[in-house]
Formats: C-alpha cells, structure tokens, sequence
C-alpha cells in the first residue's frame, strides 16, 4: 500500500453507490464542470486511512442523486487502476452535500462504471443466483409505478396478476428476512405476530417486574398502557411526545388481541375488558423537565418500559438507574451515528441491535443487581433488556 496524499477537489453528482464490504464502498461520480467524464472514488478502512465513524458518514452522504464536493487523491493500492478505462481515486474525508437529493424522489443510477450493459443476474442473500427478469420489480409491487420503465429487467405484472404476485412478493421477502435475523439463542420457534408484541410485551412486565405502576415511555397510541390497564388492572401512565388519536377502532382492535392471547379457543369476541382501569396520556417528552415537575406520578412509579422506542430507549434506562426504579425496554433502531460516543467494554464502537442490547446490558447499577436479557415471544426485534434493583 502506497502513502495516501490527496491532490485535487471534486464537486459532482453520485451516480452510482455499491458497498463490497463493511470495509469498502465505491461511488461513481459525474463532475460538474462540462465533457468530464465519470470517474470512480472509493472509501476503505482497511488500509488504515479512514476511521470506522467516518466511512459511515461519508456512505451515507453518497446518496444517489446528491451533489456532493470533496477532496480526492489516487488510491493506496496502485492496483485499483490497472486496466481500467477510467480514473479511480480515493478519498479520506466526510463528502460535504452540496445539494441533497429529494428523499422519495426515485432516482435511475447509471450502470456502475466498468460495465457496458446492465447485469442480468442477482445474488440473493442465500448466496443463490437469480435472473432479474424472473424477479417482479420492487418499485412496481410497492408503489405501481417504476422509473426505469422501460428499460427496467425485473418483472411488472399487470392488472389481474398484480394482486397474486405482490402476495408471493411479500412472503418472499418474510421468508427471507426470517431467516437472516434467525438468532440461534431465541428458545421461541412458533412465535405470535408482530401485531401482538405490545401485549406479549404487557403480560411479561405483568409476570417478571410486577410492577406498582408503570410509565410506558415513547408509548405512541399507548398499546402497552392499555393491555397493563385493561387486562392486567395495573397502573399507567403512557409518555408521548406527538399527539395521537385514540378511536374505539383501535380500542376494540386492542381488546380483540388480548382476548385473542388470554383465551385463544374462545369462539365469541369478548365484548369488555377484564378491567375499567383507564391509563394516564400524557402529552410530552421524558425530559428533565417532566422529571422536575411530575414527582407525585414517579413517586408512585415503580417500573419505565419502552417496547421499540428508538432515540428514547436508552435516556429510558439512564433515567430508571438514576431514580433506582426497575426497566424493560426492548431495542430496535441504534441511531450509531447519531452516538458515535457509545463503546462496549471491549472498545468495539455499537453499531448493530446486538451490540446496542450489548451496551446497555454493560450499564453500571452501583451494585444494585445486573442489567438482564430475555426473548419473548413475537416476531421481530424482540429481545427485552431488564433490570430489576436489589438491595445490599
């Protein structure tokens, strides 16, 4: 590997993005200024010039269509030119978006660079091959139109087949999914809906924690506030920033799934909750203010949850260990770049729901027990981070 030294500055359109690894991504660029012609830049960490932080940002400010401005220089590895009719370069900074493509807008990228017609062939994550013209064309079955139309290889059925093929479409895609995100330590092999993860979650909290009264923190609509309430008799209080609405569709729609769970041979609907119990809606994010102002309610609580609460699920931990109260949350999203600053004890950056479940496991309790983990009994992200203080 030759030293890397950058020599020029670039600002153009990304025309084309293809990631071969988490250590190494290209970007094919069509410069502003008149007859350029396209060139290559890549981004890599394995050669030591760029940090794992950086090759994030800079991958996610390649979008296709952005217009984008950075400085470039030729590879460290010599080889990444030879026989090519065209530049490659190489850059070590975080591109600066110069203009960002419309979010939603479809954009047609060019065929990558090096290639004089579009390939025919794609690998599923099987590592299986598949002709893209055996394939229906994503854009078609989610939204009934496509860009490339009509140039695009993968298939686009018509009126009387779309229903069928959208089907198989989407079983397709379950299938698939089920089997990249298998986790050989789930016990649960016949697992409830996704739809019944605020109850399921509701039941365990009802049998592990056996709380006082809970605030369901980032609760949305408030599922889980309602199923502790009206099928468990226990006390809630849900927190949610954005205002949501409440209809007897939902309400009917909640005890329908708890009926569903509680007494799954029971032919007739049932009709009323268990319990009249209603929850508390509180319109507001968990802040420092909330906390100053709403000590009556957390004198009373004795648990916070949160069940796939994205940017709130770990400031739901922290504010629980502070206050000494016992919490479950099940992790989703990670947001990494947006907590560059989280590291596990081994100093590995967290960038997966693994290390994110990881990480807060890793949280320090002053002794007072440890941070657990246990899977319920949904598909999906359903792993729940617990602790459950004790006393010395």
């Amino acid at each position: 590997m030759d030293a890397f030294r950058c020599h020029a500055e670039v600002t153009g359109q990304v025309k084309h993005r293809r990631k071969l690894h988490k250590q190494l991504f290209f970007v094919d660029l069509q410069p502003e200024e008149d007859n350029q012609p396209k060139i290559q830049i890549l981004f890599r960490t394995n050669d030591g010039t760029t940090d794992v932080d950086t090759f994030r940002e800079a991958y996610k400010a390649c979008r296709l269509g952005n217009i984008i401005h950075l400085s470039i220089g030729w590879p460290t590895d010599p080889a990444e030119n030879e026989g090519k009719s065209f530049k490659v370069y190489q850059s070590i900074q975080i591109p600066t978006v110069i203009n960002e493509y419309p979010i939603g807008r479809p954009f047609v990228s060019d065929h990558p660079m090096g290639t004089d017609k579009p390939k025919t062939i794609i690998r599923a994550t099987d590592g299986s091959t598949h002709l893209k013209s055996n394939l229906y064309c994503k854009f078609w079955i989610n939204q009934r139109e496509c860009a490339r139309l009509p140039d695009c290889p993968f298939l686009h059925p018509s009126e009387e087949e779309y229903k069928a093929a959208r089907e198989s479409w989407i079983n397709e895609r379950l299938t698939s999914r089920r089997l990249v995100t298998h986790d050989p330590h789930d016990p649960h092999e016949s697992k409830k809906s996704h739809t019944m993860r605020a109850m399921v979650f509701a039941k365990w909290i009802y049998d592990t924690l056996k709380p006082s009264m809970v605030l369901d923190v980032a609760g949305g609509k408030g599922d889980v506030s309602m199923f502790l309430t009206h099928a468990f008799d226990i006390p809630a209080a849900c927190v949610e920033p954005n205002p949501r609405k409440r209809s007897k569709q939902w309400r009917g729609r909640l005890r329908r799934l708890a009926a569903n769970l509680q007494h799954p041979d029971t032919e007739r609907p049932i009709e009323q909750w268990p319990f009249e119990r209603e929850p508390e809606f509180l319109t507001c994010m968990m802040d420092d203010a909330f906390l100053a102002e709403q000590t009556r309610l957390l004198d009373q609580v004795t648990a916070l949850v949160g069940l796939h609460a994205d940017q709130a699920t770990e400031p739901i931990v922290d504010t629980a260990l502070r206050l000494g109260k016992a919490f479950a949350v099940i992790p989703c999203c990670v947001f990494a770049h947006e907590n560059r600053h989280r590291r596990l004890q081994s100093g590995a950056s967290v960038t997966t729901t693994e290390d994110f479940v990881q990480y807060l496991c890793e949280k320090d309790t002053q002794g007072r027990g440890s941070v657990q983990k246990a899977y319920l009994d949904f598909v999906g992200k359903n792993v729940v981070v617990y602790w459950i203080p004790t006393t010395s």
